[in-house]
């Protein structure tokens, strides 16, 4: 295969000419990006809050919104597991098997009642339901005080701990 020249170089280009010639191609967001990891758990409180507030005023029933929960947890497990073809996985081994490790780490004596010593991607989907229960828990009690999340950039204070620790979890910053 011949290598071609950029048009406008000669055929002694050394990119003296300051072009920039390497690929421009558009990458997806990366799962060890803090702000794209922060991005995920934002986004699902609120859509859970608005389901909550949908199934309050009667728009869903109790049963539709736990299948959501239950395709937001496998959303969830299945993209941080890296199978989701819109988001980079990390580092290599990173995504399942260093977040499965760090996973069983954090969790190893506060939830007994799931199974962290299974595989790595049954480690990190449990990880993913653990965040959906804890979250209506949150959730709940905002909804009693009047409070309704429709801006995952804008959360109040106690939601975006909240957010922030699964965030530095699932990035694998020391807990």
């Amino acid at each position: 295969m011949v290598r071609r020249p950029h048009p406008k170089c000669s055929l002694n280009c050394n990119r003296g000419c300051g072009r920039d010639h390497s690929s421009k191609a558009p990458q997806s967001p990366s799962l060890v990006d803090i702000e794209v990891v922060r991005k995920i758990f934002a986004q699902a409180i609120v859509n859970m809050c608005s389901r909550l507030v949908s199934v309050s005023n009667g728009e869903m029933t109790i049963e539709e919104e736990r299948g959501k929960d239950l395709y937001l947890a496998q959303w969830l497990g299945e993209t941080f597991c890296a199978h989701n073809r819109h988001f980079e996985g990390g580092p290599e081994g990173w995504n399942p098997s260093g977040l499965a490790a760090h996973i069983r780490q954090v969790f190893k004596d506060s939830h007994p009642e799931n199974d962290f010593d299974a595989d790595d991607e049954t480690a990190v989907f449990s990880a993913c339901a653990i965040f959906v229960g804890e979250a209506y828990k949150a959730l709940e009690e905002m909804l009693k005080n009047g409070i309704v999340l429709t801006n995952p950039n804008r959360l109040p204070e106690a939601v975006d701990r909240f957010v922030e620790a699964w965030t530095m979890l699932f990035v694998g910053a020391p807990q």
